[in-house]
Parts: C-alpha cells; sequence; structure tokens
C-alpha cells in the first residue's frame, strides 16, 4: 500500500496535469472558430477573385496555357509542427505517398514539398524526397507572410522548371467527424477551366472596364489564384490539427479524471486504514496497561 504523502503527491500531478488538458481544449476551440471564421471571410474574397478571371475572360480568349503533357509535378503537403493530434500527420502523408506511387508508375516525376515538421518525417519515412519545406505559422496571422512565401517559391520553380502542376494535400475539417485528408488539384489551368468561368452569367449589365494589359490581370489573378488555394489550405489544415488536438485532448481528461478518482478513493481507503491501524494501537496498548494494573 501506497503512503498518504506519495498518494498526495500523485494526486497533485494528476490535478495539474487535468488543469494544462482542459487549457489546451479550450485553446484548441478558439483556434477551431478563429481558422473557420477566415475561411468564410477568404470566400469573399475568392468570390471577387473569380469574378475577375470571369470579365477576363469574356472580353479575351485564349489566355490560358495550353494543356501539355505532365513531366513532373509539385505535391505540396500540410502537416503539423506538434504532436498530440493523433493520427493527423500520418494521414495525410499515407495520402500524399500514394498519390505518388500512382503518378510514378505514369512516367510522372513528383516533388514534395511539406509544411510542419511532423509531415516532412511521415513523407521522409516512407521513401518520398522533400524539396522544399516551409515552417508552420504560430497561429491565424502568421499565415498571410508565409503564404506570400510560398507563392513566390512556386513561382521561381516554374521559372526554372517549366512545371505546371501543382497539386495540395491538406486535411479537412468535418463537423461532427473530426477531419478527413483530401487533395486538390490547383494547377493547370487549363482550356476547360478557362471555359466554365467564360460560360458564366455576369452578375451585372455590362464588363468591367481593365486598366491594365489582359496578360498583367491574368498575371495578378493568377497570383491571387495562387494565394487563395494555399491560404485555404493552411487554414483547413490548422483547424483540422485542433479539432484533433482537441479530441486527443477530451480523451486526456477523461483518463486523467478516472485516475484521480482511483487516486481520491485510494488515499481515503489508506487514510481510514492508517487511522484504525493507530486506534487499535492506542487500544492494545491501553489494554496491555490495564492487564498489568
Amino acid at each position: 500500500m501506497q503512503s498518504l504523502e506519495n498518494l498526495k503527491k500523485k494526486i497533485k500531478t494528476a490535478q495539474d496535469l487535468l488543469s494544462v488538458v482542459r487549457t489546451m481544449k479550450s485553446l484548441a476551440a478558439v483556434n477551431i472558430r478563429q481558422l473557420e471564421e477566415a475561411v468564410a471571410s477568404l470566400e469573399e474574397y475568392s468570390r471577387t477573385v473569380a469574378l475577375g478571371w470571369q470579365a477576363l475572360f469574356r472580353s479575351h480568349d485564349r489566355l490560358a496555357p495550353a494543356a501539355r503533357a505532365d513531366s513532373q509535378e509539385i505535391c505540396l503537403v500540410f502537416g503539423s509542427d506538434q504532436g498530440m493530434c493523433g493520427g493527423f500527420n500520418e494521414a495525410i502523408a499515407e495520402t500524399a505517398l500514394a498519390h505518388a506511387g500512382q503518378r510514378t508508375s505514369e512516367d510522372v516525376k513528383t516533388v514534395f514539398w511539406t509544411v510542419g515538421e511532423r509531415v516532412r518525417g511521415g513523407i521522409e519515412d516512407g521513401g518520398g524526397v522533400v524539396r522544399e519545406h516551409f515552417h508552420l505559422p504560430g497561429g491565424l496571422a502568421g499565415i498571410t507572410g508565409q503564404v506570400g512565401e510560398m507563392v513566390q517559391g512556386f513561382e521561381a520553380w516554374q521559372r526554372e522548371s517549366g512545371g505546371e502542376t501543382l497539386r495540395l494535400f491538406f486535411n479537412r475539417l468535418i463537423r461532427g467527424r473530426g477531419y478527413e485528408p483530401g487533395m486538390s488539384r490547383i494547377l493547370p489551368l487549363d482550356a476547360a477551366w478557362q471555359e466554365r468561368y467564360r460560360k458564366e452569367k455576369w452578375p451585372g449589365r455590362c464588363l468591367p472596364l481593365p486598366g491594365l494589359s489582359h496578360t498583367d490581370i491574368f498575371r495578378h489573378l493568377f497570383r491571387e489564384h495562387l494565394f487563395i488555394s494555399f491560404y485555404q489550405a493552411f487554414a483547413q489544415s490548422m483547424a483540422s490539427e485542433n479539432a484533433a488536438r482537441l479530441r486527443a485532448m477530451q480523451a486526456a481528461e477523461k483518463n486523467i479524471g478516472e485516475l484521480e478518482a482511483d487516486l481520491q478513493g485510494e488515499f481515503r481507503e489508506t487514510r481510514q486504514n492508517t487511522i484504525t491501524a493507530e486506534l487499535l494501537d492506542i487500544i492494545s496498548g491501553f489494554e496491555a496497561i490495564s492487564e498489568e494494573d
């Protein structure tokens, strides 16, 4: 049987852990809400950019580059820097590696870019080679700067290699079910994509007059297309990470709570046994003295 002092220390440790877990739960819930709001706000901006594409393609045909046979593509994989989020990184790494294996069988070279230390390790452990790695921002405020760096990196890769295919791999938040790994093809912008915008009904009576050349407008809209795609993937992945962490903390809270209850019960039992033993010692001593008298 453990001593009362030892049990007190264990109970204090369990209570401290429980406090940390509850704090992490609260932070995860707040982060999820903020990231969901950011995604919703970005949807409004995305619609504005879509109107820009629509106006451009209605006034000028054949701006999108002609489709070419794929020779290589970037698989940009979003994960986490921290643990305590279950199989979050393993799930998305496996999805990306499976896709890369399929593309290799089609004679397409796959280049991995990663966001987050944990997922980079997962890709490398699975036999993938990571060519570019980006740090995960500490919170919502850091996403914009990191996205800008990634857009510049992709444009440099395009200029150097001539590559056109880009796919994003990230976990999507699913309400009531946590998250699920997903893939989104961002590039190339082919003729079918252009035709879809050209055929959409314009919401007003007249088209806006461009103040730049069609080529310059296309270049600016293209950068916004990348920015929106990267930002959405960041926000979705980070929200999913927090959802995974929230679920892990809920399980930890339950387990630690049960452990604390067991320790409290053992403490009460030990204290009662100690008191009983002391009383029995006193009674035995009293009886011994009485017999001597």
